[in-house]
C-alpha cells in the first residue's frame, strides 16, 4: 500500500482528502434529494464524487494502520483507529443509497421504474431518499468524530492545547 509520500506518512494527507470529500459527498447527496434542479444537474456527477471518496477511505485506513504501528499508542489513538475503520461502512451505505436514488430518477431507467406498481415506486423513492439523508448525516458525523480523535491523539498532549 501507499504508506508514505515523499518520505512522510501518507495517512495525514489521505485523512484530509477524506475529511473534505466525505462531507462534500454528503452535501451533494442532500442537495440531490431535496432539490430537483440540483438532481438534474449534479445527480450523476455526485456519484463519481461518492465513489472516489469511498475508494480513498481504505487507502487512508491502511496508511493509518502502518503509522499506528510506528508511534506510541494511546487510548485516543485506538479509538481513532476504531472509528476510522467504521467510516468505510457509512461511506459505502451513503454511496449505495445515492446510486438507488439516482437510478429511481434517471431517464436511463424510466421505462423500468414505470413498470413498478405505484406503491412500490413511491416506497422505493421514499426509502432511497430517507436512506440517503440518514447516511449523509451519519457519515458527516462520523468523519468529524474520526478527525477529532485523530487531532486529540496528535495534539492533545501539548501544553498549548490544554
Amino acid at each position: 500500500m501507499l504508506d508514505t509520500v515523499g518520505g512522510l506518512p501518507a495517512h495525514p494527507l489521505f485523512a484530509h482528502v477524506v475529511a473534505i470529500f466525505l462531507p462534500l459527498t454528503a452535501l451533494l447527496a442532500i442537495l440531490v434529494v431535496v432539490w430537483p434542479a440540483a438532481r438534474r444537474r449534479i445527480g450523476g456527477a455526485s456519484l463519481f464524487v461518492a465513489a472516489g471518496t469511498l475508494m480513498t477511505i481504505p487507502l487512508t485506513t491502511s496508511a493509518g494502520g502502518w503509522l499506528q504501528q510506528r508511534v506510541m499508542g494511546s487510548e485516543t489513538l485506538s479509538r481513532h483507529a476504531e472509528l476510522g475503520g467504521q467510516l468505510v461502512l457509512w461511506s459505502a451505505l451513503l454511496t449505495i443509497a445515492m446510486v438507488f436514488w439516482w437510478a429511481l430518477h434517471t431517464p436511463l431507467f424510466a421505462d423500468e421504474i414505470a413498470t413498478l406498481p405505484s406503491v412500490a415506486r413511491r416506497s422505493a423513492i421514499t426509502l432511497a431518499g430517507a436512506g440517503t439523508l440518514l447516511f449523509a448525516a451519519i457519515a458527516t458525523w462520523s468523519v468529524v468524530q474520526v478527525g477529532h480523535t485523530g487531532a486529540e491523539a496528535v495534539w492533545g498532549g501539548m501544553l498549548c492545547c490544554k
